[in-house]
């Protein structure tokens, strides 16, 4: 049953990651973090996820990556 289970939500998690290049919605990033704690689960995760951890490590460098390219690249229309 466990390995079952495990095949299943690798199955759901492969299947919600999109192949094609996008903005990352607050949708996608849901459905993302769905599927990945259902695979931890059924691996024995039963503690904090360490995908949200790593999402959640990750936002500093994305919050400066953004400040660079506003700061640096953003250009008035016209």
């Amino acid at each position: 049953e466990g390995i079952d289970e495990a095949e299943a939500a690798a199955a759901a998690l492969a299947e919600a990651l999109q192949s094609e290049p996008r903005v990352a919605s607050s949708a996608y990033l849901d459905a993302l973090g769905s599927a990945s704690r259902r695979l931890e689960q059924a691996l024995g995760e039963s503690g904090a996820s360490p995908f949200a951890a790593a999402m959640q490590a990750a936002l500093g460098s994305v919050e400066e990556l953004a400040s660079d390219v506003e700061g640096n690249y953003k250009l008035p229309l016209g």
